[in-house]
């Protein structure tokens, strides 16, 4: 297993948490499902949006079906403004690829508003 963590500070709890359990869920149907011989975990932040992304080498055909963990993990992340990708073709592995604003009251404002400080 193999993590990159590139991170110069803290992010609101909400964006860890979400992120948290990304990557949590990710390995978790790893562990479970995927028969994978390779893991890979990376975050970092570019552009104000973190990128989480947990691939493996296993046997794929994962699915964002209702009801499914993935599904409910895909709610977490566009409950803080972001996005999940799931890639899973059968025999070529899994990636799983969250962006998420790193501020969760960026991810509130429609997009052109600026916020001022008082």
């Amino acid at each position: 297993m193999v993590f990159r963590i590139d991170l110069t500070a803290r992010l609101e709890p909400a964006i860890e948490a979400a992120a948290y359990f990304v990557v949590s869920e990710a390995l978790t149907n790893i562990a479970k499902y995927a028969e994978a011989s390779a893991v890979e975990v990376e975050m970092a932040v570019q552009a104000e949006t973190l990128i989480v992304r947990v691939c493996d080498d296993g046997v794929g055909g994962a699915t964002r079906g209702k009801g499914s963990g993935l599904q409910g993990l895909a709610d977490r992340v566009e409950a803080v403004g972001g996005r999940l990708e799931i890639t899973s073709r059968r025999g070529r592995g899994t990636t799983i690829r969250a962006e998420m604003p790193t501020s969760v009251l960026a991810s509130l404002r429609p997009t052109g508003q600026h916020v001022h400080p008082a």
